[in-house]
């Protein structure tokens, strides 16, 4: 996998939490982990098709998605992974995963992103994933991890 690739989640990312969060997360050391992958307890997946294949994962535990779904829904406190949290979790990735596809444009690969599928449970085996993972490690101020888990060929 290419380290313009990873920017690009980086970038996305960044710009995302900016824009809908008004601060950034900071970068932790980008790293690769090991198979068979487990998950969190809250895991958003994204197909992508097209000139690159394979899964994005974006990875939290409850209370990220706590802050994620409050942060989206301005400021409203968030206790519990109902519905309207799951929504907004998944509609984070989503958005984050449209600006890698516009940022792969702009340099000639074309994608296409499935629609985010939500997995919750303790350390899930998510199936597929034979590629290289590069985790993308991103904190909050206040605690919150969020870990984006890329898996291109």
């Amino acid at each position: 996998m290419k380290a313009e690739h990873i920017n690009a989640f980086i970038q996305g990312a960044q710009s995302t939490f900016s824009m809908f969060f008004g601060e950034n997360a900071a970068l932790g050391k980008v790293f690769l982990k090991g198979s068979p992958y487990r998950a969190e307890h809250v895991c958003v997946e994204i197909g992508i098709t097209g000139s690159l294949k394979g899964k994005v994962l974006y990875n939290m535990n409850q209370q990220s998605a706590f802050f994620i779904a409050s942060k989206l829904m301005m400021g409203m406190p968030v206790t519990a992974l109902d519905d309207m949290t799951k929504s907004a979790v998944s509609e984070m990735a989503n958005m984050i995963s449209g600006q890698v596809a516009s940022a792969f444009f702009s340099d000639g690969l074309e994608i296409d992103i499935t629609p985010p599928t939500l997995h919750e449970a303790d350390a899930a085996a998510i199936k597929g994933l034979t590629n290289q993972i590069v985790c993308i490690p991103l904190s909050f101020p206040g605690g919150a991890v969020f870990e984006i888990d890329v898996a291109l060929a």
